[in-house]
């Protein structure tokens, strides 16, 4: 089952950021576009687990209710 997440800036909509050079779980993320302030790289990956686990729920659900 693939599952994609996106992670958007809260101001300007956009998916383009970049990781800081060290990458440590307190390092702080910035869109690449508005350099608004995205939060830290364990922000991140917190919120991409979640999106993950929901989606794959949601995905499963569908599957199940489709073969049934």
């Amino acid at each position: 089952m693939d599952v994609s997440v996106e992670i958007h800036c809260g101001t300007c909509g956009s998916a383009n950021y970049s990781l800081p050079s060290d990458a440590s779980d307190d390092g702080l993320l910035l869109c690449n576009d508005c350099s608004t302030r995205l939060g830290s790289v364990a922000e991140l990956k917190a919120e991409m687990m979640d999106q993950a686990l929901s989606r794959s729920a949601e995905a499963l659900r569908r599957e199940i209710d489709s073969s049934v």
